[in-house]
């Protein structure tokens, strides 16, 4: 398995380690898992860029048409495919791609935001990837730099607040894009 294409078994197994933990989620993942519903205005946040200067989250489509796609660093699926925005990018010049790195998912020794159990994925650890829950912007922001590198974005990233206000404006679900 590549990062950037997984082989079906690969697949599986996400789908499978997914299901038992929304099948054994503590917390209420109708809620959880709502989304941004068409029509539906999206709320403001403030977030930062990669070097931490304060921005709202409505200045990135001020000049344009966006595609925001939430990931991060433990989370499995978002490292597999969030390299093949920067293709998009060049495929589509006139729509502004940007990632939003948000609370990360599957932190090691910290609970998963999904599903409040303590996950951490088989891939995580196969990779070495072992990354605390960020607890400062900086610690965040720093992960977000790792994330950007590691997947070979050349597109924009920036990082929500600790607040996850953002996150939270899209609804709280996993590698969305809207």
């Amino acid at each position: 398995m590549t990062i950037n294409n997984p082989d079906a078994e690969q697949v599986e197994a996400w789908i499978d380690e997914e299901r038992w933990h929304l099948e054994n989620a503590t917390l209420d993942m109708s809620v959880m898992l709502r989304g941004v519903s068409t029509g539906e205005a999206l709320a403001d946040a403030e977030v930062f860029s990669l070097a931490g200067a304060p921005l709202m989250l409505s200045s990135l489509w001020q000049s344009g048409s966006v595609l925001l796609v939430t990931s991060s660093m433990t989370c499995p699926p978002s490292r597999q495919v969030t390299p093949a925005l920067t293709e998009f990018a060049e495929r589509y010049p006139k729509l502004q791609i940007v990632v939003l790195y948000v609370i990360d998912a599957h932190p090691a020794g910290d609970l998963c935001p999904y599903t409040g159990t303590d996950w951490l994925t088989k891939d995580n650890r196969e990779a070495g990837i072992r990354h605390p829950q960020p607890k400062t912007q900086q610690e965040r922001n720093a992960l977000a730099a790792e994330f950007r590198t590691l997947a070979g974005l050349t597109v924009p990233v920036v990082v929500d607040n600790m607040a996850n206000t953002g996150w939270v404006a899209l609804g709280r679900v996993p590698n969305s894009a809207v």
